[in-house]
């Protein structure tokens, strides 16, 4: 089931984050969620699978660029499809949006290939930006 985040989700997502964690986010990116979900979300939603949420993903509109942020899909769950699930639901909520004229995603080198996959393409990248050895890709839904 897809549905808005509440503030009850917080330690689930917090637990999801530490379940990909090293493979996908560096620990110290941890307190940035953690910020992230206190003071700046607009449209976070989260995907529950018999119960506990497997999946988490937000987007957000700043000036006339819509941005998807903070996907996380618990391990077990991945290739199954529901991060696309979330993503493509995050598009529409963002198209539907007459501001928005971009969308915009800031990910790393481990998971641009999934953004691909949606149509975004990359635009520029810069090393070692969230930590040592996580690298920005910077893309944009063409």
């Amino acid at each position: 089931m897809l549905r808005r985040y509440t503030t009850s989700d917080f330690e689930q997502l917090i637990q999801l984050f530490l379940l990909n964690t090293p493979a996908y986010f560096h620990e110290q990116e941890q307190q940035d969620l953690e910020e992230y979900l206190h003071t700046e979300i607009e449209d976070y939603f989260v995907i529950e699978q018999e119960g506990p949420i497997v999946a988490c993903g937000e987007c957000n509109v700043e000036d006339n660029t819509g941005w998807l942020s903070w996907y996380i899909v618990h391990p077990a769950y991945h290739g199954k499809g529901l991060g696309r699930l979330l993503a493509n639901h995050s598009i529409d909520v963002l198209k539907a949006n007459v501001r928005v004229k971009a969308i915009v995603v800031r990910t790393s080198q481990f998971v641009y290939p999934f953004y691909e996959k949606l149509g975004f393409k990359l635009t520029r990248t810069q090393d070692d930006y969230w930590a040592p050895g996580y690298h920005l890709f910077h893309m944009e839904l063409l």
